[in-house]
């Protein structure tokens, strides 16, 4: 996918951010997301999803300091329906701008060169721009892994978006509707946006300026964030053929895996030097190149984790999503449609 472009936007902007009890988060991270500097000008729109804490008490303290900050709110008696999409459209349509980006209260831009940096690839030609999202650097290895892994196979085809940095196209968000098709679905609000778009119309931020932080889920979010994935695959697009890749790539990986150690116990049991040291050789060339695959991405990505850690999270990949498939089968799935 073509990611080089001869012009781009270079007007007045504007964030959204959809939040529910999360006061706190707010408080930490909208002050960076309202120092950006970006001569056009922009506003940040924050949605309350009806919240119960000191939401509302920490915009107000905000917005009297930073006057491109703006509030609203969905009701509390918006039900069976999602209210995160939901407060994201009312956040959309209620923007100035052509052009709004979408974030979560949890994150914060990792520049001040954010805007400027996503505005880059908002072009003619493309609908939406994907941002990448690091997190914390007290987070757990395997998030991060999974995060960037999941980036890495999204930028060369479009699939989903792991990650609460995402620009749309106002105009192209209401001519389609916005979540209308899966607003029975409690998540995956970043997923579908890039699902459902033209893959051609799709551009991918590569500066780290564009990058975004996020802080570190609690496990109890994590588990949600991924069972909830689990819950809206099925309804994205081209989820079978992106399932068989991922399964054939692990099934590989592990079988490459086993059959050198079973060579080397093989040819230890046989007393067979030459084979013993053939198959180590292998099983030394495949940790290698996989370890040098996962460090290529960290630093590509401005992500760090130890060295040694790298080939035992590639191969914690299958079984990770495996684990939470078998979750998935046990819950309750009104769980993740009426909310």
């Amino acid at each position: 996918m073509d990611t080089i472009h001869r012009t781009h936007f270079c007007g007045f902007l504007s964030v959204v951010v959809a939040a529910h009890d999360q006061a706190p988060e707010l408080k930490r991270n909208l002050p960076l997301l309202l120092a950006q500097h970006y001569e056009p000008g922009y506003e940040v729109i924050v949605v309350d999803e009806s919240s119960t804490d000191d939401t509302q008490e920490v915009l107000k303290q905000i917005a009297t300091e930073h006057p491109a900050l703006y509030a609203t709110y969905i009701p509390s008696s918006s039900h069976y329906v999602s209210r995160r999409k939901l407060a994201l459209t009312i956040g959309i349509k209620a923007a100035k701008s052509q052009w709004v980006l979408l974030t979560d209260a949890n994150c914060h831009p990792d520049s001040t060169e954010w805007l400027s940096a996503m505005a880059e690839s908002m072009t003619d030609e493309a609908d939406i721009v994907c941002g990448y999202t690091n997190f914390d650097p007290t987070a757990k290895g395997r998030h991060v892994y999974l995060r960037m892994l999941n980036w890495w196979r999204n930028k060369w085809h479009p699939y989903r978006h792991d990650g609460a940095n995402l620009a749309v196209r106002k105009a192209s968000f209401m001519e389609h509707n916005g979540f209308l098709k899966n607003l029975k679905y409690m998540r995956g609000e970043y997923d579908f946006l890039v699902n459902e778009a033209r893959r051609q119309r799709i551009a991918i931020a590569c500066s780290p300026d564009s990058r975004m932080r996020q802080e570190e889920l609690p496990p109890a979010q994590w588990t949600a964030h991924q069972l909830n994935y689990m819950n809206i695959c099925p309804a994205l697009r081209h989820a079978f053929l992106q399932r068989l890749a991922f399964v054939l790539w692990q099934g590989l990986l592990h079988l490459s895996y086993l059959l050198a150690v079973a060579a080397i116990v093989f040819f230890a049991i046989r007393q067979h030097v030459v084979g013993i040291a053939l198959s180590a050789s292998f099983l030394v060339f495949l940790l290698a190149t996989r370890t040098i695959f996962g460090y290529r991405l960290a630093k590509a990505y401005g992500e760090h984790i130890a060295f040694w850690k790298l080939p035992w999270l590639d191969l914690g990949v299958a079984w990770h999503y495996a684990y939470y498939w078998l979750r998935y089968m046990v819950a309750d799935k009104d769980n993740f449609i009426r909310k």
